[in-house]
């Protein structure tokens, strides 16, 4: 049997967020005002896109991304806490995802490929848990503390997971997300995030290159 490679693609709301992922650019497109990246890793074929930030934004790059042909898809970044016990710092790779902006919950839950997160997990340890996507920042306590109740378990906000989650599962292809705490949610969340964005902002991405070398997440057998 021979091993296929699969054709991943990267995606990230902030150019810090790519990481030294960044370093490794062989080739741009422009499409619909976004570059995509391709990026030179030995034994993989990966493109990666920075969509901006804000679900819009990454159902477009996410769109991009999944019109390449791709095999799997992985989001990476960074987000808030929402429960006190996650350190600043902490890796949280997404169990399930959810668009919270919309008043009904059914039908709007999105699970991530377990096999793919496992395989992240070797490489990248950390709780899975969820990452609720919001329209904005979760700046008010009250509203912090509402989502968490919402929640079991590790939970997370951010601004683009379930809307490129939701373009993944509409084509079909395997996705998984790992982000990093820079803050929890609430008031001191500015001032937390720009304190601690530059130095952590690219730990996820960094951790791609070793995630595909794993036979579970960068290559199929056949």
């Amino acid at each position: 049997m021979t091993a296929r490679i699969l054709r991943t693609g990267v995606l990230c709301a902030l150019p810090g967020e790519l990481g030294s992922l960044g370093d490794r650019i062989r080739d741009r497109r422009r499409c619909q005002g976004l570059d995509l990246l391709y990026l030179d890793l030995p034994g993989a074929e990966v493109v990666a896109c920075v969509g901006g930030v804000g679900k819009v934004a990454a159902a477009q790059a996410a769109s991009l991304l999944v019109g390449e042909g791709l095999d799997q898809l992985l989001v990476v970044g960074t987000c808030g806490a929402l429960r006190r016990g996650m350190a600043i710092g902490s890796l949280l790779h997404c169990k399930c995802t959810i668009q919270a902006d919309l008043a009904v919950r059914e039908g709007r839950e999105i699970e991530a490929h377990q096999l793919l997160t496992e395989a992240w997990q070797k490489v990248a340890p950390g709780p899975e848990g969820w990452l609720v996507t919001a329209d904005r920042p979760v700046l008010s306590p009250w509203r912090r503390l509402r989502l968490a109740r919402a929640f079991l378990g590790p939970c997370a906000a951010d601004m683009e997971t379930a809307a490129a989650a939701w373009v993944a599962q509409r084509a079909g292809v395997p996705w998984a997300a790992l982000r990093v705490v820079t803050d929890h949610a609430g008031p001191s969340t500015p001032r937390s995030f720009a304190q601690n964005f530059p130095r952590l902002a690219g730990v996820p991405a960094d951790s791609v290159p070793a995630l595909l070398m794993v036979p579970e997440s960068g290559r199929r057998t056949q």
